[in-house]
C-alpha cells in the first residue's frame, strides 16, 4: 500500500483556491500510483469564527465535496471539512429532537473518506454516523481553540444515542489490489487523548481504532506551531504506543501549513507532517516547515530504521514564524501579491527589526519608512533610523513633527472647558507627539499610497501598556507583540548574522547579556521628554512576564515564593547575575517592583483589547489567545502574607546556585561598568 501525506497551505475564506490545492495534490499522488491521499483537517479553513455559526457557510464548504468525490475515482481520499447534520432524523430513522448543543443544528468537525466516487464504507456500519464521514472525538476548548463552541463530538453522539463509543469509532475499509484494508482516521486533538480522561484512564480514540482492527492510523491535523511542538508530537504518539503495546500500527500525521486569524491572533501552522513505525519513532517527516509537500510512504518504507530530528534554536523557529505571519496580510482580501507597508522608524531597535521582517517578506520596493523627530529625539536615533533605512535598501523621509506638536498643545492649552484652568500634564505633552506621529502621520500617509501601517511594540510594552492609544497602540498588524524585549534583541542579532549576514541592525542599539549599555548606545526609550529611558528591567521583567503569561501560568504568589526559597533565578531561567543587576536582590526592591509591575499590567488590559492583531510566537500571545477582563488590581490574601513575611524576614535575597559570571566584555568602558556593579 501506498499513502501520500498532502502538507498543503490552507487559506481560510479562499475555498476556490483550497479546493484548487487538492484536486491538484491529488492528481499528483495519482500519477505517483498512491492508493490513498490524506489532506489535514478543515481543508477549507478552521479558524473561522463565529461563521460556523452560520448554516449557510457549512453547506457552502460542502459544496466541494462533490468535486473532491469525483477526484477520488482511481484514488482513496481523505480530508477535513464541516458536516452539517441537517438531515439527522431521516438518517436515523426517528423523530427525536438531535441538536447541536447550543440549539442549532448539528455540525461536526468531520473526515470525509471517498474511494471511486464513492463514500468509503466502515468495518462496522451504523446509520448514527453519515457515511464516508468520521467526526472528531475530542474537542479541544483552551488558547484560541473553540470547537465545543461550535461542533458536536463522537463521545456526545454516543451518549445521545446510548451506544458504546467504540461502535462510533470504527477503521474505514481502503481497497488496495483486492483486498479490504482497514484504516482508523482521526481528527488533530484525538492524538493528544492523554489529558481527556474517562474511568480513571485516558479517553484513547487510537486505542479504540486499533481494538477495532485499524491496520493503520491516519491523524489529519490543523495544529498550530509553538516552540517544541514537533517534540510534543513525537511524545504524544509514544504515549500511544503505550496505551497499545504490541498491538500498536503504524501512526500517520498530516498537518496544514500557512497562518490563519481569529481577529486578534494571526496563528501559523508549520506542518510537521510525520510517518510514525509501529514502535511510534518517526521513520519521515516533511523537509521544512511551512513548506507544502506531498509526503509518500510505502509499506516497505515503515521497516526503515528510525530517524531524528534536527530542530532550530528556537529565534531561528521565531523568524520563521514572523515570516509567516507576515506573508499572510496579503491573503487577508485575497490578493495575488504583497500590499505595500509604511513603517515608523525611530531609530531603536523594535522598528529596526520590524523593518528588516517586513522587507523580508514584500520586498524593498514595498516598504516606506518614516522618521518622526520632535526637539526630544537624538542625533543618534535619526541617524540609526537612516542607517537601517539605507542598509535595507527602503524608501525613507524624515517628517519632523515639532511644529504639529506645538500647535496641538496650543489649541489644548487654550481650552479651558472645566472653567478651573485646567493645564496639559507632562504625560498628555508627551502622548501628543505619540498620537500625532500614529494617526495623524502613519494612518494618513498609509491611506494616501494605499498601504498598511505597523505596530511595532513588543510584548513586554503590551503588557505594561507602554505605549499611547490612538498613538502607537495601532496600525494593521503587530509583528513584535508576542516577543519581550530579550527576544527582540536576541532576533536583531539573529537577523544580521544569518539572515542578511551584515549589520543591518546597528550594534549601537543591542546590549551585552546584562542588557547594560554602553555611553556611546542608544538605550531604549520613547524620546517624549528630556533624558528619558524605558522603565523595564529588560531581561528580568521579560522572564518575569513568560512566567506570568505561560500556558501554565504562574503568579505572584509562586514568584514570591522563590524569592524565599533563593530560586528565582532559576525558575525564570535567567542567571543570578541578573536579579543583582536590577537591584532585586533588595526585598524592597522586588516586592516594589513586583507589584508595579502585575499592577500595570492588569491595568492596561483595555489598551490591549483595542490593539492590532498579534502573531503568536508563544504558547500564550495576547490577544485572543490570552483572554482578558478589565478589572481593579487586587491582590489576593496570600499575596499580602507572602509579601509581610518577605520583608519582615529576608534580608537579603540568597539564590541557592551560584552567581555565574557569563557576561561577555566589549569594551573597556563596560569593564569599568562591570567592576564598579560587582
Amino acid at each position: 500500500m501506498k499513502i501520500a501525506l498532502a502538507q498543503m497551505k490552507v487559506i481560510p475564506g479562499s475555498s476556490k483556491k483550497n479546493l484548487a490545492t487538492m484536486l491538484r495534490m491529488i492528481k499528483e499522488a495519482k500519477q505517483k500510483k498512491v492508493d490513498l491521499v490524506a489532506f489535514p483537517e478543515m481543508s477549507f479553513g478552521y479558524l473561522l469564527g463565529d461563521k460556523w455559526l452560520e448554516d449557510s457557510t457549512c453547506l457552502n464548504l460542502m459544496e466541494f465535496n462533490e468535486e473532491l468525490r469525483k477526484a477520488s475515482n482511481g484514488i482513496a481520499v481523505a480530508y477535513g471539512n464541516i458536516f452539517l447534520d441537517k438531515d439527522i432524523n431521516k438518517r436515523v430513522g426517528d423523530n427525536k429532537y438531535h441538536p447541536n448543543k447550543d440549539g442549532r443544528t448539528r455540525k461536526y468537525n468531520a473526515i470525509y473518506v471517498f474511494q471511486n466516487g464513492e463514500p468509503a464504507k466502515r468495518v462496522v456500519e451504523t446509520n448514527i454516523l453519515p457515511q464516508g464521514v468520521q467526526t472528531k472525538t475530542l474537542l479541544p476548548n483552551y488558547r484560541f481553540f473553540d470547537d465545543e463552541r461550535y461542533f458536536f463530538s463522537t463521545e456526545d453522539i454516543a451518549k445521545d444515542f446510548n451506544v458504546p463509543l467504540e461502535l462510533l469509532l470504527q477503521p474505514f475499509l481502503i481497497k488496495v489490489n483486492g483486498k479490504n484494508v482497514p484504516i482508523g482516521f482521526e481528527l488533530c486533538e484525538d492524538l493528544w487523548c492523554e489529558d481527556y480522561r474517562k474511568n480513571l484512564e485516558a479517553l484513547n480514540p487510537t486505542k479504540i481504532l486499533i481494538n477495532n482492527g485499524a491496520e493503520y492510523i491516519i491523524n489529519i491535523s490543523a495544529s498550530p506551531w509553538t516552540y517544541g511542538k514537533n517534540n510534543a508530537r513525537d511524545r504524544r504518539v509514544q504515549f500511544l504506543k503505550l496505551e497499545s503495546g504490541e498491538d500498536f500500527v503504524p501512526f500517520l500525521y498530516v498537518n496544514c501549513v500557512g497562518t490563519q486569524n481569529n481577529g486578534k491572533n494571526f496563528i501559523t501552522f508549520d506542518g510537521g507532517s510525520t510517518v510514525y513505525n509501529k514502535d511510534g519513532l518517526p521513520i519521515k517527516f516533511s523537509k521544512a516547515p511551512y513548506l507544502e509537500e506531498l509526503i509518500i510512504v510505502a509499506e516497505e518504507d515503515l521497516k526503515k530504521n528510525p530517524i531524528e530530528r534536527i530542530e532550530k534554536p528556537k529565534i531561528a523557529q521565531k523568524y520563521d514564524a514572523l515570516i509567516e505571519g507576515i506573508s499572510h496580510i496579503k491573503d487577508l482580501n485575497n490578493l495575488q501579491n504583497n500590499p505595500l507597508f509604511v513603517i515608523g522608524l525611530s531609530g531603536g531597535v523594535d522598528s529596526a527589526v520590524t523593518a528588516a521582517l517586513v522587507t523580508k517578506v514584500v520586498g524593498k520596493e514595498k516598504v516606506l519608512a518614516i522618521n518622526m523627530p520632535t526637539k526630544y529625539n537624538s542625533e543618534k536615533t535619526k541617524s540609526a533610523a537612516f542607517y537601517i533605512a539605507e542598509k535595507l535598501g527602503i524608501a525613507y523621509e524624515q517628517v519632523p513633527i515639532q511644529e504639529l506638536v506645538d500647535l496641538n498643545e496650543k489649541i489644548l492649552e487654550n481650552l479651558d472647558l472645566d472653567n478651573a484652568g485646567t493645564k496639559l500634564s507632562s504625560l498628555n505633552k508627551e502622548n501628543i507627539q505619540a498620537k500625532i506621529r500614529g494617526t495623524s502621520i502613519l494612518s494618513n500617509i498609509a491611506a494616501k499610497y494605499g498601504a498598511l501601517f505597523t505596530n511595532n511594540g513588543n510584548k513586554l510594552e503590551t503588557a505594561l501598556g507602554y505605549a499611547t492609544l490612538y498613538g502607537d497602540v495601532g496600525g494593521a498588524i503587530n509583528i513584535l507583540g508576542d516577543l519581550t524585549k530579550a527576544e527582540v534583541f536576541d532576533l536583531a542579532k539573529y537577523l544580521n548574522k544569518e539572515v542578511y549576514k551584515d549589520e543591518i541592525i546597528p550594534e549601537i542599539l543591542l546590549p551585552d547579556e546584562l542588557f547594560r549599555f554602553r555611553g556611546d548606545q542608544i538605550q531604549p526609550s520613547a524620546e517624549l521628554k528630556d533624558n528619558q529611558v524605558d522603565p523595564m528591567k529588560f531581561g528580568y521583567h521579560c522572564a518575569l512576564l513568560d512566567a506570568l503569561t505561560d500556558f501554565k501560568k504562574r503568579s505572584t504568589e509562586d514568584i514570591m515564593n522563590w524569592y524565599i526559597d533563593g530560586t528565582l533565578a532559576d525558575n525564570l531561567k535567567i542567571n543570578n547575575q541578573l536579579i543583582k543587576r536590577w537591584n532585586i536582590y533588595n526585598p524592597k526592591e522586588f516586592i516594589d517592583d513586583l507589584e508595579w509591575f502585575t499592577k500595570a499590567v492588569q491595568r492596561n488590559v483595555f489598551k490591549r483589547i483595542q490593539a492590532p492583531p498579534i502573531i503568536a510566537t508563544s504558547k500564550s500571545a495576547y490577544g485572543y489567545d490570552i483572554r482578558e477582563s478589565m478589572l481593579p488590581y487586587e491582590t489576593t490574601l496570600e499575596h499580602d502574607r507572602l509579601k509581610n513575611y518577605i520583608l519582615e524576614k529576608v534580608k537579603v535575597y540568597t539564590p541557592k546556585t551560584p552567581v555565574l559570571q557569563t557576561a561577555k566584555v566589549y569594551s573597556p568602558k563596560i569593564k569599568e561598568v562591570i567592576s564598579n556593579e560587582n
